[in-house]
C-alpha cells in the first residue's frame, strides 16, 4: 500500500488498534491479512482494507508498540495455565495503567493503582498484597515486576506458567516460533497437492520473518527443518512428489530474503 502524505500511522506488528469498538493488538502481518488478537486471548484475521474501513478504526499508542505474544503458541497451552495468563494480563494492566482494560479503556480507576498518586513501585507492591490476598500464592512485588516486563516482551506468552508447555512432543528441543511456523506453512498449504517439503522452507523463513522480524530466529538446518515438518503435518498434509536435494547454501539464500508486507498504512 502506498502512503499519501496525510496518511494515518502505520499499523505494524505489536501495535493496537481499535476496531469494531475493540481495542486489539497486532500480532502478525500476512499479504494483505492482518491477524488481530483480543483483549480476551482470542484470535482473529481480518483484511486490511476492511480493518481501515471500519468508521471506528483508529490505532492506539502508535509510536510506543507493545510485545507482540508468540503467535499460535499461547492456545497451545493447558486452559487452565490460559486462563491464569490472562488474569494476570488484567492485573499487569492495572499496575501500568490504572485500568484492567489498558489504556484509553473504560472504567474507573482504583486508587492504589492511580498513576497520578502512586509510584510504579507503590502499584506493583500494592498488586503483590491484591494478589496474595486473592489466592495467588505468596506473591512479592519482584514477582509483579518479573510479570509485567515478561508481558511488555512476549504478551500472553510471557504471562504462562511454562511448566506447563514443557511437555514431550516430536519437535524436541527446535525453538517454538519455528515450530509455529512449520504448522502455519502447512496450515496455508493444506489441500495443495503440489510442490514438494523442501518448497515449504522458503515459506516457513517468511512466516518467521513476518511474526518476527528479519533475522531474529535463527533459521533451522535443512535437516532440522524437514523433520519438523513431516512430524508435525497431519494425515494428507505434507506435500506430495519426490523431495528435491537443496545446496548447502540454502539456509544462507533465504535467512537473505526480505518482504515488504511488515508494516500497512492507512491510506
Amino acid at each position: 500500500m502506498t502512503a499519501r502524505r496525510n496518511a494515518r500511522p502505520a499499523v505494524k506488528v505489536g501495535a493496537q488498534v481499535r476496531f469494531r469498538g475493540v481495542k486489539w493488538q497486532v500480532v502478525a502481518l500476512s499479504g494483505q491479512t492482518v491477524h488481530l488478537l483480543g483483549p480476551d486471548g482470542g484470535g482473529e484475521a481480518v483484511l486490511a482494507g476492511y480493518l481501515f474501513a471500519d468508521p471506528g478504526f483508529s490505532v492506539i499508542g502508535a509510536d510506543v508498540p507493545q510485545a507482540a505474544p508468540q503467535w499460535g503458541l499461547f492456545e497451545t497451552a493447558p486452559a487452565t495455565a490460559r486462563e491464569k495468563a490472562l488474569a494476570w494480563q488484567r492485573h499487569v494492566r492495572e499496575v501500568e495503567c490504572g485500568l484492567t482494560d489498558g489504556p484509553d479503556s473504560a472504567g474507573a480507576v482504583r486508587e492504589q493503582y492511580d498513576p497520578a498518586r502512586h509510584t510504579l513501585a507503590e502499584r506493583e507492591q500494592s498488586k503483590a498484597e491484591e494478589l496474595t490476598a486473592l489466592g495467588f500464592g505468596r506473591v512479592s512485588r519482584t514477582t509483579v515486576q518479573r510479570m509485567r516486563l515478561a508481558y511488555r516482551k512476549q504478551g500472553l506468552w510471557g504471562l504462562l506458567d511454562h511448566r506447563t508447555t514443557r511437555v514431550s512432543s516430536p519437535t524436541g528441543r527446535a525453538d517454538e516460533r519455528v515450530v509455529a511456523a512449520v504448522r502455519e506453512a502447512l496450515r496455508r498449504r493444506r489441500g495443495r497437492s503440489k510442490g514438494t517439503i523442501n518448497g515449504l522452507f522458503p515459506l516457513i523463513n517468511q512466516i518467521l520473518q513476518e511474526r518476527h522480524g528479519t533475522g531474529t530466529v535463527p533459521v533451522p538446518s535443512q535437516a532440522t527443518l524437514y523433520r519438523l515438518v513431516t512430524s508435525l503435518a497431519r494425515t494428507g498434509e505434507l506435500p506430495g512428489g519426490p523431495v528435491r536435494q537443496v545446496p548447502a547454501s540454502f539456509e544462507g539464500r533465504v535467512a537473505s530474503f526480505t518482504f515488504s508486507d511488515s508494516v500497512y498504512r492507512r491510506v
